[in-house]
């Protein structure tokens, strides 16, 4: 899948770049080693955004993913290349959104906020911190939650 990367990391980049207002996730840093993300999504004039099939189907295969390796992440026991595995199955379900990506651009702009973090916690999966990876996919996941429109949707505890 490091074919695939590139292309998410540059969709990524491209959307940086054309300045959209409130694309980067604020990080706020504690000192004993629970540092806690601060993901700035705004609502929709009050309201959740509306997505489309395509994030649903991969937001919906991101929360699978998780919700099957969570209790071995906490417990200490995910097998070690197991992190890795995590990382490219959820690197899939990205590519899957980025490459069929038909959202509006104001719903775009909020998406790439939880789709950055989502990718942060794939490299922290790929680079070894298991649980630095788990806490900032959940986290993204949970902000997601609140800010989208994802019938069924549950969020983590």
């Amino acid at each position: 899948m490091q074919t695939a990367r590139p292309f998410t990391a540059f969709a990524l980049a491209l959307a940086l770049a054309l300045g959209a207002p409130g694309i980067a996730a604020a990080q706020t840093h504690a000192h004993d080693g629970a540092g806690e993300a601060a993901i700035e999504i705004t609502l929709n004039n009050g309201a959740k955004w509306q997505g489309d099939q395509n994030m649903i189907t991969g937001m919906t295969a991101i929360h699978g993913t998780m919700a099957a390796n969570l209790e071995a992440i906490h417990a200490g026991t995910l097998p070690a290349d197991a992190g890795k595995e995590i990382a490219a199955d959820i690197q899939k379900q990205l590519d899957f959104m980025i490459e069929n990506c038909v959202l509006e651009p104001k719903v775009d702009e909020q998406f790439h906020v939880v789709l950055g973090e989502v990718m942060n916690g794939v490299s922290a999966l790929e680079n070894g911190e298991v649980e630095t990876g788990a806490v900032t996919i959940v986290q993204a996941l949970n902000a997601y939650g609140e800010h989208f429109e994802h019938p069924g949707w549950q969020a983590f505890n």
